[in-house]
C-alpha cells in the first residue's frame, strides 16, 4: 500500500511538472505584444534612432514645406524625397537591432531607398526643360549621399562629396531668383542643412560604417519595425488672424464742398463786373521783344539757362544715358564672408586689396555686384562664380570644376596654376590670364564680346589671342551645318 501511494505522488509530481511548463510556455506565447512594445519603446529611446528623428524633424521636414510652397516640379520631387527619408529611417531601425545579412539579402532590404533615388533621378532628366531645372539637378545631385548605408569605413567624406557636386546647382538657383524671390535662396539653405545635418549625424553614430547590430544580434529577417510616420511637410505653424475690420467711411464735410463753390461764384461775379474792360490795363508786347520773332532773344535766353545750371531737356525720343557703373552697382551691404562652404563676397566697390584666404577644396567663392575692386582668392577652391561684377579684376591659385563670368563688364582675370573650364555668359569684355601648366584650359562662350585670351611666352611677356564673336555657318551636302569664325571680323 505504502508502495502504491509512493508510485502515485510520483506520478502526480510528475504531471505538476508538465501542467507548469505548459503554463510557461503559454504565457510566452499569449504575451508577446506587450515584450515587443517594451522593445520598440526601448529601440525608440536609443540615441542612433533619436538623433535621425531630430534629423528629419529640425531638417528634411522644413525643407519639404518651402518645396511645396515653391510648388511646381519641385512638389512632386519633394513626395520621392519624403518616402526616402522614410524608408532609410526604418531600415536604420532594424539595422542597429541585427547583424548584418547576407549580399543578396542586403540588396533586398535596401530595395526600397535605392528605388527613391533612382526615381529621383529619372524624374530629373525627364523634366530638364522645367523652369525648376537647377533646383531638381541640385536634389539630384546630392541625395545619393543617403547611399551612404553602403559606405565604409567612410561614410562621412561619401556624403561631403555629395554635397559639394549638389553646390554646382544651388549656385545656380541662387543666381536666378536671388533679386526675384527669397523663397528660393531660403531653399538652398534648407537643402544644405539637410546634408550637413546628415553628415554630423553619420559622423557621430555610424563614423566607419552603418553601425551593424549594435543593439542585438538577431536575423535582419525577424527584426519587425513599427509604422512609422510619413515624413511630411511641417504646417508652419498656426495661420494668421483674422484681418482687422475696415475703418468705418468718412463723413463728407460739405461745408467745406459749399464755401468753395462760393469762393468760385464770387470770383466769377467780379471778372464778369469789368465787362469788356478786362483787358484795358494790359500792355501790348512790341516786336522787338517777341521772342519768335526775333531768333537773338532766343539765343540769350538759351545762354541764361545754361549759365544758371539749369537742366535742358533731352531731345525727343531719346532717353537719357547713364554708365555702365552706374547701370550695374546697386545698393547693398558689403559682405565677405564664408557660410557653410561657400565664400560669399558681394556689393563690394573701389577695394583694391580683397582676400579671400584660409580656403579648401571643397568651397565654393561667389562674386555678386562689385565694382571697381581686385579680389584675390589663395588656395584651390571647387569653382568660382562672378555675377552682374563690373571692372573686377580677380586672381586665383587653382579651380577644380570651373570660373564662370554671367552678366558682367571689363573683367580681367588671371590664372596662377590650373583650371579645366572658364565659362563666359552675356559679358562685355573679359581678358584671361593663363599660367604655363594651365594651356589646356576649355573656354566656352555665349552672347559675349571683347574677349581675349593672353597666353605667356618664354621670355615672361604675354600673347594675347582674341576669341571669335562673329560666326558663318554653311550648308554642307545639304545634310549638315558647319559653323567657322568669320575672317572679316579679323578673327
Amino acid at each position: 500500500m505504502d508502495e502504491q501511494i509512493k508510485r502515485l505522488q510520483t506520478v502526480t509530481d510528475r504531471l505538476e511538472a508538465v501542467a507548469r511548463q505548459l503554463g510557461t510556455n503559454s504565457s510566452q506565447t499569449s504575451g508577446p505584444s506587450i515584450g515587443d512594445d517594451e522593445s520598440a519603446n526601448n529601440i525608440s529611446r536609443l540615441p542612433v534612432i533619436q538623433d535621425y528623428e531630430a534629423l528629419i524633424n529640425d531638417a528634411v521636414k522644413p525643407f519639404l514645406a518651402t518645396s511645396q510652397k515653391i510648388g511646381g516640379d519641385l512638389s512632386k520631387m519633394s513626395e520621392h524625397v519624403s518616402l526616402l527619408f522614410q524608408a532609410q529611417q526604418q531600415f536604420i531601425r532594424q539595422a542597429v537591432q541585427s547583424k548584418k545579412p547576407n549580399d543578396h539579402q542586403l540588396v533586398d532590404a535596401v530595395k526600397p531607398q535605392s528605388s527613391e533615388i533612382e526615381a529621383i533621378t529619372a524624374f530629373t532628366n525627364k523634366n530638364r526643360k522645367s523652369p525648376l531645372f537647377n533646383h531638381l539637378s541640385a536634389i539630384s545631385e546630392g541625395i545619393p549621399a543617403l547611399g551612404w548605408i553602403l559606405v565604409s569605413p567612410t561614410p562621412g567624406p561619401h556624403i561631403k562629396d555629395m554635397s559639394d557636386a549638389a553646390q554646382f546647382y544651388s549656385n545656380r538657383v541662387l543666381k536666378e531668383f536671388k533679386e526675384k524671390d527669397p523663397t528660393h535662396a531660403e531653399w538652398v539653405k534648407l537643402w544644405a542643412k539637410v546634408l550637413n545635418d546628415l553628415y554630423s549625424y553619420v559622423r557621430k553614430y555610424h563614423t566607419t560604417g552603418l553601425a551593424w547590430a549594435s543593439q542585438g544580434k538577431r536575423d535582419f529577417s525577424t527584426v519587425s519595425t513599427p509604422t512609422i510616420k510619413p515624413v511630411t511637410a511641417t504646417a508652419g505653424g498656426p495661420p494668421p488672424p483674422a484681418p482687422p475690420p475696415p475703418p468705418p467711411p468718412m463723413a463728407l464735410n460739405l461745408n467745406t464742398n459749399t464755401e468753395a463753390d462760393n469762393s468760385r461764384n464770387e470770383l466769377m461775379s467780379s471778372i464778369n463786373s469789368l465787362g469788356q474792360g478786362v483787358t484795358a490795363r494790359l500792355k501790348k508786347v512790341p516786336d522787338e521783344l517777341k521772342t519768335h520773332k526775333n531768333p537773338q532773344l532766343r539765343q540769350q535766353a538759351g545762354n541764361q539757362l545754361a549759365d544758371n545750371d539749369k537742366p535742358a531737356v533731352p531731345p525727343r525720343g531719346k532717353k537719357p544715358t547713364t554708365t555702365s557703373t552706374e547701370a550695374t552697382t546697386t545698393k547693398g551691404t558689403p559682405k565677405l564672408a564664408l557660410e557653410g562652404n561657400k565664400w560669399i563676397v558681394e556689393h563690394q566697390t573701389n577695394q583694391s586689396n580683397l582676400r579671400v584666404t584660409q580656403t579648401e577644396m571643397k568651397h565654393c567663392v561667389y562674386i555678386y555686384r562689385c565694382t571697381n575692386c581686385t579680389i584675390t582668392i589663395e588656395g584651390k577652391v571647387n569653382s568660382i562664380v562672378l555675377d552682374q561684377c563690373t571692372k573686377v579684376g580677380v586672381q586665383f591659385t587653382s579651380v577644380v570644376s570651373l570660373i564662370e563670368f554671367v552678366n558682367c563688364k571689363s573683367m580681367k582675370a588671371q590664372v596662377i596654376e590650373q583650371v579645366p573650364t572658364i565659362q563666359i555668359e552675356k559679358t562685355d569684355g573679359c581678358h584671361v590670364y593663363l599660367s604655363p601648366t594651365s594651356l589646356d584650359t576649355e573656354f566656352i562662350t555665349s552672347k559675349s564680346s571683347e574677349m581675349s585670351i593672353n597666353i605667356p611666352t618664354s621670355d615672361g611677356e604675354y600673347r594675347e589671342y582674341p576669341i571669335a564673336e562673329q560666326f558663318k555657318t554653311c550648308i554642307q551636302g545639304g545634310k549638315r551645318l558647319v559653323t567657322t569664325p568669320n575672317e572679316s571680323a579679323g578673327v
